[in-house]
C-alpha cells in the first residue's frame, strides 16, 4: 500500500513537471495578452496603470527579441536586459543621443515586469520568477518635481498674455488653480463633471470609477478656486455650453480630450518658458499643504492614496528651510 502511493504521488509529480514544461513553451507575447486581459477584466486595473505594463513589456520586447518564451527568461537574461536598458544609445528630442536612464526608470521596469512574471509564475507558464534575485538598488531621489512660486507665476503670466478668447482664458486659469489647490490627478481633471463641482456646498467630488485608487473623495473648494471657477462657469453658461465635463476642449462643447490635454501642456510651456509637466500640480499641491502644517495622514486623505508611503514620495521637494521655522521651536523648555 505504502508503495502504491509513492507511486502515485510520483507520478503526479512528474505530471506536473510536465505540464509546466508545455505550458513554459507557450510564446511570450500570447501569454502578455491574456496577462492584459486578466488586469483589465479581472483585476478592472486603470487603463493607464495597464498601459504602463504593455509600454514595459514592448520595450523588453524590443531589447531581448530571442526571449520568445517563459522557459527563456532566466537571471541572465534579466541582468543582460538591464545591462541593455543602461548602456543603448537613444534620441531624444530634436535628435540628442543619450545613453543611460535614471535608477527610477530601472525601478520602474523591474516592477512592471515582476508583475507580469509573478501572473506567469502563479499560472504554471514560468518555473521561477528570476527578478527577485536581480532586484534593482531602491533610487536615491534627489530631483524637486514641486513647482516654484517663480514657475507657477510665469504659467499664470502665460495665460493671461496668450490665451485666444475669454473661454479658454477663464477656463485655463481654472485649470491651474484646480490642479494647484485640489491635487487631482490628469485622469480626475479630464473626467470631472459639472454635477461633481459644488460650489453651494464648497466641494469637488472626484468619483471612485475615474479615481485611481477607485475610491470616491471629496476635496474642499478654496476661496480663491471658488472664484476662478464660478468665472469660468459664467463664461461658459454664456456660451450655452452643455457638455457634462466641467472641462471643455479648445473645439467646442466637449470634453478635452488626453490628445488635447497635452496640447495645453506643451503650450503653456511654449509661452512661459517653464519646463513642466502636469503631474508636477500634485507634487505642488503636496508640498505647498505640508508648508501650511498638513499631516500626511490629512494629505493622504486629499490626494486618494491608499498608501501613507506613496504620500511620503510627494514630500521630497521639502528642503532643510522648509523645516527651520518648525525646528527653530524646539525647546526642553516648552515640552509639557
Amino acid at each position: 500500500m505504502t508503495c502504491f502511493f509513492r507511486l502515485t504521488k510520483d507520478i503526479s509529480f512528474f505530471t506536473r513537471i510536465k505540464d509546466t514544461k508545455m505550458k513554459s513553451h507557450k510564446l511570450l507575447q500570447e501569454l502578455f495578452f491574456q496577462y492584459v486581459e486578466y488586469c483589465t477584466y479581472t483585476r478592472r486595473l486603470r487603463p493607464a496603470t495597464i498601459n504602463g505594463y504593455v509600454e514595459a513589456f514592448k520595450h523588453f520586447s524590443n531589447l531581448m527579441p530571442d526571449i520568445k518564451t517563459p522557459s527563456d527568461i532566466t537571471v541572465e537574461c534579466m541582468n543582460h536586459f538591464f545591462k541593455k536598458l543602461e548602456t543603448r544609445k537613444r534620441v531624444v528630442g530634436r535628435g540628442e543621443v543619450r545613453i543611460g536612464v535614471k535608477a527610477s526608470t530601472i525601478m520602474t521596469y523591474w516592477s512592471k515586469l515582476n508583475s507580469f512574471f509573478v501572473w506567469l509564475e502563479g499560472n504554471g507558464y514560468l518555473e521561477v520568477n528570476p527578478l527577485p534575485k536581480v532586484r534593482p538598488a531602491e533610487p536615491e531621489y534627489r530631483d524637486i518635481k514641486a513647482l516654484s512660486k517663480s514657475e507657477l507665476e510665469k504659467i499664470i503670466g502665460a495665460i493671461d498674455l496668450h490665451s485666444s478668447n475669454t473661454l479658454i482664458f477663464k477656463r485655463d486659469k481654472a485649470m491651474v488653480y484646480l490642479l494647484f489647490s485640489t491635487g487631482i490627478r490628469r485622469g480626475e481633471l479630464r473626467s470631472l463633471r459639472v454635477m461633481d463641482v459644488d460650489l453651494n456646498k464648497g466641494i469637488i467630488r472626484i468619483c471612485g470609477d475615474t479615481s485611481k485608487s477607485k475610491k470616491t473623495r471629496e476635496l474642499p473648494i478654496s476661496p480663491i478656486l471658488d472664484m476662478h471657477l464660478r468665472e469660468y462657469i459664467s463664461e461658459r453658461n454664456k456660451r450655452g455650453y452643455k457638455s457634462e465635463y466641467f472641462i471643455v476642449s479648445n473645439n467646442g462643447d466637449g470634453a478635452l480630450s488626453n490628445h488635447g490635454l497635452k496640447h495645453w501642456v506643451n503650450k503653456i510651456r511654449s509661452n512661459s518658458g517653464v519646463v513642466f509637466h502636469l503631474h508636477q500640480f500634485r507634487h505642488s499641491f503636496a508640498c505647498a499643504m505640508a508648508k501650511v502644517g498638513a499631516s500626511s495622514y490629512e494629505l493622504q486623505k486629499a490626494m486618494g492614496h491608499t498608501d501613507l508611503r506613496m504620500t511620503d514620495r510627494y514630500l521630497r521637494s521639502l528642503g532643510v528651510e522648509d523645516v527651520r521655522d518648525r525646528m527653530n521651536k524646539l525647546s526642553i523648555e516648552n515640552l509639557a
